[in-house]
C-alpha cells in the first residue's frame, strides 16, 4: 500500500471558500435533492428535513452533522491479512475500473459476460499495485438478473484473496453481501466498505472506526 507523502496545497483563497460554502447550503437547503427510492425519503422526513415530493431540502447543519460521524480513517480486511488495507489519512487505496459497460477484446467489444468478469478479477489478483477488485469490474450479464451477485461475489472471495465490494445496488444484495462476508469472516470483522440499506436500516458495512 502506497502512502501520499506530497505536500498540501491550497489551491483556492478564503474568499472562494466563501463562495463554495455559501453555494452548497444554498443547494441543499433551497433546490434540495432528488431521491428515487420513497424509503429513503421517508427516512429524511422522520429524520426532520423538508420533504417534497421526491425531493429533500435539508438543513445544511444537518449534512455537517452526517458528514461529521464518518472516520478519517478505518480498516478493510482481506481473505490474505497481508492485503488488508487502510482506508483514509496518507493512505492511497487502488482500485480496478468500476461498472465497465463493455468489455474490449481483440476485435471483440460488447456487453461482459460472467468468463469476462471471472478472468478481470484473477487479472486483478495478479497486479500488485491494485489494492482491490472492488466488486462490478463489469456486469456478469450471460447470468440470471436476479442472482448474478451470488456468483460474481463468490469469484471474488475465491478467485483473489484481496479486499472486496458488496453488491450494494439493491437491498437483496446488499443482505447478501453482509451474509456472505460473515460467512467467511464472522461479524466482526471489517470486511468491506459501502452504504447499505437492510431491514429498513441503513447501514455501512462492518467497518472499524478509529
Amino acid at each position: 500500500m502506497l502512502t501520499n507523502d506530497l505536500p498540501r496545497y491550497e489551491i483556492l483563497d478564503e474568499a472562494a471558500m466563501g463562495e463554495l460554502e455559501r453555494g452548497w447550503r444554498r443547494i441543499v437547503s433551497e433546490i434540495g435533492v432528488q431521491f428515487a427510492k420513497p424509503e429513503a425519503v421517508e427516512l429524511f422526513r422522520k429524520a426532520g428535513q423538508q420533504v417534497d415530493g421526491d425531493v429533500v431540502k435539508f438543513d445544511p447543519d444537518f449534512v455537517l452533522e452526517q458528514v461529521a460521524k464518518a472516520p478519517r480513517e478505518f480498516g478493510i480486511t482481506a481473505r490474505n491479512p497481508e492485503r488488508s488495507r487502510r482506508f483514509g489519512g496518507d493512505n492511497m487505496i487502488f482500485c480496478s475500473v468500476q461498472s465497465a459497460p463493455f468489455v474490449s477484446e481483440g476485435d471483440r467489444r460488447g456487453d461482459g459476460t460472467f468468463d469476462d468478469y471471472r478472468r478481470l478479477v484473477r487479472l486483478t489478483h495478479m497486479i500488485d499495485e491494485l489494492d482491490t477488485a472492488g466488486y462490478p469490474i463489469c456486469e456478469a450479464g450471460d447470468l440470471p438478473i436476479d442472482s448474478r451477485h451470488l456468483q460474481m461475489l463468490l469469484t471474488l472471495y475465491t478467485d483473489s484473496d484481496k479486499p472486496l465490494g458488496t453488491a450494494q445496488f439493491n437491498p437483496v444484495g446488499a443482505a447478501d453481501s453482509i451474509a456472505m462476508a460473515e460467512l467467511a469472516f464472522g461479524r466482526e470483522e471489517p470486511v468491506r466498505v459501502t452504504l447499505n440499506k437492510v431491514d429498513n436500516r441503513w447501514l455501512i458495512s462492518q467497518f472499524d472506526p478509529v
